[in-house]
């Protein structure tokens, strides 16, 4: 009776361990599966994020300013603001600049000493780095104007989604014409575009882009 009951006791234990293990590796299992499922979401999460985030505009350039070297990443300020035209603009480049001007009047000394703005010819045929600054200095004296080769100016602006088209126009007193990006845009100090304003038309816009992001 005794070896019966013994046997029948190891018999059990022998169950009730089996089928605990059983238990612990069903568990185990599940568990793995829950990780890798999360894990596979995870990484589906992060790569339609990836795929579908606004493209980072901007970086670092170098043109011609005043016949030297003008790298943006050495003279770059805590804000700075770019625009895209040419010195015999008629239209839309003044009025850009004009209004930057007034916004800039509004600023503090000490605002003042943390932005800048800085524009960029397209017109390598026409404009040289000396007209290009001359211009530039007619509405600011402290606004930056920069050239250079048409591979230049390509490279510099292309990074920040700005571009021009460069036309023979019989009915202008130029004899040509340049279609180009007319917006300011608003640079960290590492050149990445933070904010933008698409043809700004009061010196209010300005003023509030750049006090918002100082």
């Amino acid at each position: 009776m005794m070896l019966r009951l013994t046997f029948y006791t190891l018999a059990n234990r022998t169950e009730n361990s089996i089928t605990g293990g059983m238990k612990t590796s069903i568990k185990t299992q599940l568990i793995r599966s829950l990780v890798a499922a999360l894990t596979a979401l995870g990484l589906l999460a992060f790569l339609l994020w990836y795929t579908q985030r606004p493209p980072t505009l901007g970086g670092d350039f170098k043109l011609n300013h005043n016949g030297k070297t003008w790298q943006f990443s050495e003279n770059a300020k805590k804000l700075n603001l770019l625009y895209v035209g040419y010195a015999k603009c008629p239209d839309v480049c003044p009025m850009a600049l004009s209004y930057s001007a007034q916004a800039f009047k509004q600023l503090t000394e000490k605002e003042r000493e943390n932005v800048q703005l800085i524009f960029i010819s397209v017109d390598a045929e026409n404009d040289t780095a000396e007209s290009v600054s001359v211009y530039a200095h007619q509405f600011n004296p402290e606004f930056i104007g920069l050239t250079g080769t048409t591979a230049e100016i390509d490279a510099a602006i292309k990074p920040f989604g700005a571009s021009y088209i460069v036309e023979k126009d019989p009915k202008s007193y130029l004899g040509y014409s340049i279609s180009h990006t007319d917006r300011v845009f608003v640079l960290n100090k590492k050149g990445i575009v933070v904010e933008s304003i698409q043809s700004p038309r009061s010196a209010d816009e300005i003023i509030t882009k750049i006090k918002e992001n100082l």
